[in-house]
């Protein structure tokens, strides 16, 4: 459903409406905790923590987001791998270079619901 990503300086809580997935956190200390998520769920990641969600099956899979900050920084691993060079790539994962994708340059991580909070009212000089 969604890239592997995190919020640098925000925390994420959800609520689970419709639908079944699977939720992992990578932990400060490189442990994943592995959720399943169903129905009336509530969720926690804390801020910094990466994290993904998978839905199981066909079903839809609808959920409430909230954040701590009006606007959450959001990072993913997509935008990572176009972030360094393709030998800094192949060393960290341990593969040839030419073994690598051509990762798509990506500025900015896709969002699987656009924003829909109304804007702040504009401030008048």
């Amino acid at each position: 459903m969604r890239d592997a990503h995190w919020h640098p300086v925000t925390a994420e809580t959800g609520h689970v409406a419709q639908g079944r997935a699977r939720m992992r956190i990578l932990d400060p200390d490189v442990t994943l905790d592995e959720y399943e998520l169903k129905q009336a769920d509530v969720y926690f990641v804390p801020r910094a923590s990466p994290h993904h969600i998978e839905v199981f099956g066909d079903d839809a899979f609808r959920f409430l987001i909230f954040f701590d900050q009006p606007t959450p920084g959001d990072i993913g691993y997509r935008t990572t791998a176009t972030a360094f060079s393709r030998e800094v790539m192949a060393s960290t994962l341990g593969v040839d270079e030419g073994s690598l994708p051509d990762f798509p340059f990506t500025t900015a991580e896709p969002l699987i619901v656009a924003r829909k909070n109304p804007a702040p009212p504009a401030r008048e000089a």
